[in-house]
């Protein structure tokens, strides 16, 4: 019983358990994959608007036109006019975009080196430096881009930035004629744009931003950190998808990792939930789980031992009683008169099985002898055909003799036919032997006829060992023979053709140019002359097939357009078994 409780019960239950927590972390980490995709999308959206405002910055300075006034070589004659306008152009712009973002700080130098700037600098600005860097830069670009992105050393007050790097975006201003008249930085506080972005999402998952090569650009928290071949992985995977939110589990750090990717930084935004923390609620449940299952495996330890004590005894007593009756061969039935309840249900059920398995032993017996009595009429019936065929090879060997070829070659399709029949083992043969089958009838009713009867047969050479029902074509050119050209002195033909429809089913039409099926069936029915039994030949066929394939065959019968003509169509499954052959040449 309790190997029965722990194989039915405690088994197949804990597999359910196992296979319900399994769906359901799945459905957990999909929705935490789907809910997280969409707030590292967001965090990508939110910092792409931060870039975009930049970049948009950028475009207006570069369509302003004060800008090249006052930049270009006029404005240099001016400088402290020039001050003034670019400072309240700076100012103008940085109030209009950035109310609600953090504080951008831009630095316009022109081409004389003169730099202006909307920020108080940690130290002086040399604004030639700034303004040759700016051009190397792009011109190490091969001048395709107007601008590029980069994490530049900070360069505004302590007070103001207390981090070491900003996020910075350059530029040359170009006039209409394409050339240079100035030069543009701006920057932006992004670590602390990013702490406060982190800081109001998830509190329990890290936040990274990661550089090509796998320089971390910013963390969340110190201790977070990302395995290297995890992270090329990522960027592998990103660069093949750059819209796409991406995850990798680790299995090592039981944490999941989501990521997204900015092209025009090649910085990749990571997500790390901690797995633990995400199956927090799952793992809760299986501890309760696998304590109510100790719990009631307890319980059944102690009531098995309370009901073995009230069983076992009177199960021993039965067994003997048992072994004594299968020493007796089954002839003696099991006292129930000391028993009651469950014991004595079971001791009547087995009399009763007792009794039930004598009547079908003698069952048993009495269709044994019924067989052994229909073998031997089987065998009786199969002498009168041996007779035949022994008295058919004794015609052939006088016919020889006598060098009477005709009634040669008659016995010979006959003998065949004969011997044929008398093989019950076999009940499909090669389509060849078939034809073959066929052929012979067809001589010996010619011969009979004096060629009367035309039969013509068409079929793939392919075909030829395609098994297919023994004695399926000859009677249906019989019945042609016998119906079809009954009343036709100058004969008729008959056609065959065999073929396979798409390598998976055989096809055999039987056709003739007789008088049709109606035209038959009134003759036979106003005939005076009846049969002495009754036409087997398309019944006996169908009910063969009927046998054979269990419905997966056919059989119809149509007739010509003008009523004259029959054609038999029998479907079959195409079944091809070839001999082996012996060094290639010789059947097997």
């Amino acid at each position: 019983m309790f190997t029965a409780y722990i194989l039915l019960v405690v088994v197949p239950f804990s597999a359910l358990c196992l296979v319900g927590f399994h769906k359901i972390e799945q459905v957990l980490k999909q929705n935490q994959i789907g809910q997280n995709s969409r707030e590292v999308e967001s965090f990508r959206s939110d910092f792409l608007d931060l870039t975009g405002l930049m970049t948009r910055s950028l475009i207006l300075i570069s369509q302003n036109p004060a800008f090249e006034q006052y930049l270009g070589p006029e404005g240099q004659a001016a400088p402290h006019e020039a001050r003034r306008e670019i400072n309240r152009n700076l100012d103008s712009l940085a109030n209009s975009f950035f109310l609600s973002t953090p504080s951008v700080y831009m630095t316009v130098v022109d081409g004389a080196g003169q730099a202006y700037f909307n920020y108080t600098p940690r130290q002086a600005i040399d604004g030639a430096a700034l303004y040759e860097e700016i051009t190397a830069e792009l011109s190490m670009n091969g001048g395709r881009a107007s601008y590029y992105w980069q994490e530049a050393p900070t360069y505004v007050a302590k007070d103001i930035v207390q981090a070491e790097t900003m996020l910075t975006i350059d530029a040359l201003l170009l006039d209409d004629q394409r050339q240079p008249f100035g030069a543009l930085r701006i920057s932006i506080d992004h670590q602390r744009w990013l702490t406060q972005w982190s800081r109001s999402a998830d509190a329990q998952a890290d936040y990274l931003v990661i550089h090509a090569g796998n320089q971390p650009v910013f963390r969340s928290r110190d201790e977070a950190g990302m395995p290297a071949e995890l992270s090329a992985r990522l960027a592998a995977e990103l660069q093949s998808y750059p819209d796409k939110t991406v995850y990798e589990t680790s299995d090592q750090e039981a944490a999941m990792y989501l990521a997204s990717y900015m092209p025009a930084l090649d910085w990749m935004l990571v997500k790390k939930i901690s797995l633990e923390e995400m199956f927090a609620e799952t793992n809760a449940i299986k501890r309760n789980v696998l304590l109510a299952v100790l719990a009631f495996t307890a319980l059944f330890i102690a009531a098995t031992l309370l009901l073995s004590s009230a069983v076992t005894k009177p199960l021993q007593k039965l067994r003997y009683q048992m072994g004594k009756a299968a020493d007796n061969e089954l002839r003696v039935t099991l006292p129930t008169e000391p028993y009651s309840g469950e014991i004595l249900h079971l001791l009547t059920s087995f009399n009763r099985m007792i009794a039930d398995i004598q009547s079908l032993i003698y069952r048993l017996k009495v269709e044994e002898r019924q067989k052994e009595s229909v073998r031997f009429q089987i065998l009786v019936s199969q002498m009168d055909p041996h007779f035949l065929l022994n008295t058919l090879n004794l015609i052939k060997s006088q016919a020889m003799k006598h060098q009477d070829r005709v009634t040669f070659d008659i016995c010979v399709s006959l003998g065949l036919l004969l011997e044929t029949s008398l093989n019950t083992e076999v009940d499909l043969v090669p389509l060849e032997q078939e034809i073959s089958f066929t052929e012979a009838y067809m001589h010996i009713q010619n011969t009979r006829f004096n060629g009367r009867y035309q039969l013509e047969i068409s079929h793939d050479p392919s075909l030829s060992y395609a098994l297919v029902p023994k004695f399926t074509l000859q009677p249906l050119v019989e019945n042609a023979i016998l119906h079809g050209f009954a009343d036709a002195p100058e004969g008729g033909r008959i056609a065959i053709d065999i073929a396979s429809s798409e390598g998976r089913e055989l096809r055999l039409l039987v056709s003739d140019d007789g008088r049709g099926v109606e035209a038959a069936r009134e003759a036979t029915a106003q005939s005076r002359i009846k049969r002495k039994r009754k036409g087997i030949g398309i019944s006996n066929i169908r009910e063969r097939l009927e046998l054979l394939y269990r419905g997966g065959a056919s059989l119809h019968l149509h007739s010509g357009e003008d009523g004259r003509g029959t054609t038999v169509e029998i479907r079959i499954p195409l079944l091809v078994s070839e001999p082996y052959r012996r060094e290639g040449t010789e059947h097997v």
